[in-house]
């Protein structure tokens, strides 16, 4: 059985134990991220370069705080040209809580793969039978905050008559958040550590054959990770008390 590695708490080494089922274990990394003021994406998710994805993951969406799928699009509360402004890459600010940081010791989903679909797309292309965790780092990321929180909260209540009452009471009892910032990173580097017999956690040494796999298939490998470099999000900041802005339609 692959083993998960338990790493201390603290912002500047964060335990990554995300899930991407519909029932998302709550581990160490969405703990760690709560504790800062940010929700943790159950996995980093979706393209920063594709509007589609700011509509689902971005600021403005009302999604479900469970599976993290979207109800209302972010272009729905905060008009399309405030979601383009929010993508323009000038607008975001960087954030050093997340640039560089390691993260470690992902669960697995039961059936022998990983949570994290980009692991198991990677993992597919290693010849490896022994245990192994992964440590993730991620790039360079900025926060997306295009609108204040007074801001987010008027435009809430702006659109507060098209708002359903399946939303409604959804957004008041917790059970539906609304983005008000987005994190997102511009590259995650994997790499999968093994145990050595002395019980020492070593980097798993990727073979030509590997590497060449890898690298037809579009990866980076570096420093004995393979890093994938599409811009993704993986954290958010929920605004704060939405019910005031969705009272009950009457």
């Amino acid at each position: 059985m692959r083993q998960i590695t338990h790493l201390a708490l603290s912002l500047l080494c964060l335990s990554f134990l995300a899930s991407c089922s519909t029932s998302p274990q709550i581990g160490a990394y969405q703990r760690a991220i709560r504790e800062a003021g940010f929700t943790a994406y159950n996995q980093p998710v979706g393209d920063v370069h594709n509007v589609n994805d700011w509509n689902k993951f971005g600021p403005g969406v009302v999604l479900r705080t469970k599976n993290q799928g979207y109800y209302y699009s972010a272009a729905s509360i905060i008009g399309a040209s405030t979601v383009q402004s929010a993508m323009d890459p000038k607008n975001a600010s960087p954030i050093g809580l997340f640039s560089g940081r390691k993260v470690s010791g992902y669960d697995f989903d039961g059936h022998g793969g990983w949570t994290l679909d980009a692991v198991n797309q990677i993992a597919g292309s290693l010849t490896s039978k022994r245990d192994t965790t992964v440590e993730m780092q991620f790039g360079k990321s900025y926060l997306a905050n295009p609108l204040s929180e007074g801001d987010m909260h008027q435009a809430l209540a702006k659109a507060g008559s098209t708002i359903d009452p399946v939303a409604r009471k959804a957004l008041r009892n917790g059970q539906f958040a609304l983005v008000q910032n987005a994190i997102w990173t511009d590259s995650i580097r994997y790499t999968f550590k093994q145990t050595a017999e002395n019980g020492a956690s070593v980097t798993y040494k990727l073979s030509t054959q590997e590497i060449a796999a890898l690298t037809a298939k579009g990866y980076k490998t570096i420093d004995g990770g393979v890093q994938v470099d599409t811009p993704t999000f993986i954290a958010y900041t929920p605004l704060p008390n939405p019910a005031q802005d969705v009272t009950p339609a009457h």
